[in-house]
């Protein structure tokens, strides 16, 4: 990931533990992260003057609001990107067109390898749109 590209990143986990963890681990790497405990939360953050670029999602958080919360991240395809964090037994619960699938693990590697994937695209796009403006 360049120096320059930061995320701006909601984790939405079932465990506040981990939640908070990921918080934790993704600011010390650059990224503002912020936790979200549950789909009103979620659905409030999508909603609000500075949407999330990225949602590290854990379906099973949503609980019975998973039908809203897809609704609303298909209206917001073009601005958050979609991390679906999960166990790899887990079957999926929710489909969102371009959503990234990264099992969950002991060490956030494969998460960690997820955001500078996405953030370097990010970066590419920005690149590409000021070129386009220039």
């Amino acid at each position: 990931m360049s120096a320059t590209t930061h995320l701006n990143i909601a984790v939405m986990d079932r465990n506040p533990h981990v939640r908070e963890f990921l918080c934790r681990e993704l600011t010390g790497l650059g990224h503002a992260a912020s936790a979200l405990p549950n789909a009103e939360s979620l659905l409030r953050a999508l909603c609000g003057s500075r949407p999330p670029q990225v949602l590290v999602l854990d379906p099973e958080a949503a609980g019975a609001s998973l039908a809203e919360v897809a609704h609303a991240l298909k209206a917001q395809a073009n601005q958050v990107a979609v991390v679906l964090h999960m166990f790899e037994d887990e079957a999926p619960q929710l489909t969102i067109e371009g959503a990234l699938v990264v099992e969950k693990r002991p060490d956030m590697g494969a998460l960690k390898a997820a955001l500078e994937n996405l953030a370097a695209h990010l970066d590419r796009l920005s690149t590409a749109a000021a070129r386009e403006g220039a």
